[in-house]
């Protein structure tokens, strides 16, 4: 199969929205359990006013409703994931945050795996890819994400450019996304979380995927792992190891037992997506 027009812009821009990728019926199951646990968790948080941090990220988003598990492998987006890492996939962290109007509280232009040993992302492009989901509009100014095109190519260590931030300039690019969209991108890319300028809490949910065989932080497990993880692909994201040899090199969606039900699972992912009106550059690229 040709690769999907996102796919190809994750690799060479090292980053691709994805606008109205949550359907209007998932889009408000995640928006309604987002909002009951945002009032669960952050009173605290919010009473304190300014003297507040500016993010705050709720604890075990995973446990709080099934439409954050539901979110892991979200047939629009699933199949693009699989492309990018391939089948050893794993969810790695899953966060929901809050930003509240603020200065950003991220260093300007940083890649999220500066502290990686033994291995350069800059070569290893398909080593961890991450997405974000918004479940309501966000104004240009409610500090949005910021990439500088190409960046994840960089060597780990390379200095971060001096480009200003604060205001729109040719050399990054920044994302208004609207409620429904996604932004998907290499965690090794210059980025940032632009300041929040707005009078409103920018709310995001960030879920990180790698490969198996790397260790995954406890808000990528859910409590309850019996109960949700009832296929071999939930069971693999969760930490589940059920490769024929049992070791973490082994794990892969295409365990032979599964291999029909896995590729008829992301089959119907790529169909979605191709169909998909509103995401025009989501098709086949010999279309």
């Amino acid at each position: 199969m040709e690769k999907l027009e996102p796919v190809l812009s994750y690799e060479t821009q090292g980053f691709v929205h994805l606008p109205g990728i949550l359907e209007p019926a998932f889009l408000a199951r995640m928006k309604a359990a987002f909002d009951r646990a945002i009032a669960r968790h952050t009173e605290k948080w919010l009473a304190a006013g300014e003297a507040a941090t500016p993010s705050f990220d709720l604890p075990h988003i995973l446990d709080e409703d099934d439409v954050f598990v539901d979110l892991v492998d979200l047939p629009t987006v699933f199949p693009l994931l699989v492309e990018i890492l391939g089948y050893d996939i794993q969810l790695i962290i899953a966060q929901a945050r809050v930003f509240r109007p603020a200065l950003t509280f991220v260093p300007p232009w940083h890649s999220d795996l500066d502290g990686v040993r033994g291995i350069d992302p800059g070569m290893n492009p398909h080593f961890m890819a991450k997405i974000h989901f918004y479940p309501e509009d966000l104004t240009p100014a409610q500090g949005c994400l910021a990439f500088i095109p190409g960046s994840h190519r960089y060597s780990i260590g390379t200095p971060r450019p001096r480009i200003t931030y604060s205001q729109d300039s040719p050399l990054f690019k920044k994302i208004v996304p609207k409620a429904g969209d996604a932004v998907l991108f290499n965690p090794h890319i210059f980025h940032m979380c632009l300041d929040n300028l707005s009078a409103y809490v920018r709310k995001s949910l960030i879920y990180t995927y790698g490969h198996f065989w790397m260790k995954n932080y406890p808000s990528a497990v859910p409590t309850h792992l019996e109960r949700v993880a009832t296929t071999h692909q939930r069971k693999q994201l969760f930490g589940l190891r059920t490769g024929s040899r049992g070791d973490h090199f082994d794990q892969s969606l295409l365990n032979q037992s599964m291999t029909k039900e896995v590729d008829g699972l992301l089959e119907s992912g790529r169909k979605l997506l191709s169909k998909a009106k509103q995401l025009y550059f989501i098709k086949p690229s010999n279309q």
